[in-house]
């Protein structure tokens, strides 16, 4: 091998080894307090009561974008169910859909920080 290869090869290898070296520390993240409201999410929490004779899939959506539907919760006929938390402070669109594909879709509203909201579906409802 020339000398001026050796040269270019040990250039090589310095270099991938003082970067190397660089990764290897990583710096320790920011301490944020527990009570931050950068750890503590914006939720609340929905109940639902299913009093109709089929079960339902409960979902819900930012009232400001078309997609992006999230589902909370199955809740079977004359059940009641704590489901997955959803946003507050934010509108969303709160829906249950039977297996057959029929939407029952509530107006747009917003849920307060840690509120318990209880949504009671009624025999009647009207899914469309």
């Amino acid at each position: 091998m020339s000398k001026r290869l050796l040269l270019t090869v040990a250039a090589a290898a310095g270099l991938g080894v003082a970067t190397l070296a660089g990764c290897a520390h990583e710096p320790e993240p920011p301490r944020v307090s527990p009570s931050s409201p950068r750890v503590q999410a914006a939720l609340a929490t929905v109940t639902v009561e299913n009093r109709t004779a089929t079960a339902v899939t409960v979902s819900f959506r930012d009232a400001g974008r078309a997609r992006g539907i999230i589902s909370i919760g199955s809740v079977a006929p004359g059940e009641t169910r704590h489901l997955a938390p959803v946003p507050a402070a934010e509108p969303i669109l709160l829906s249950a859909r039977r297996p057959d594909g029929q939407v029952l879709e509530l107006p747009v509203r917003t849920f307060a920080l840690d509120e318990q909201w209880l949504w009671v579906i009624p025999p009647e409802a009207a899914f469309r």
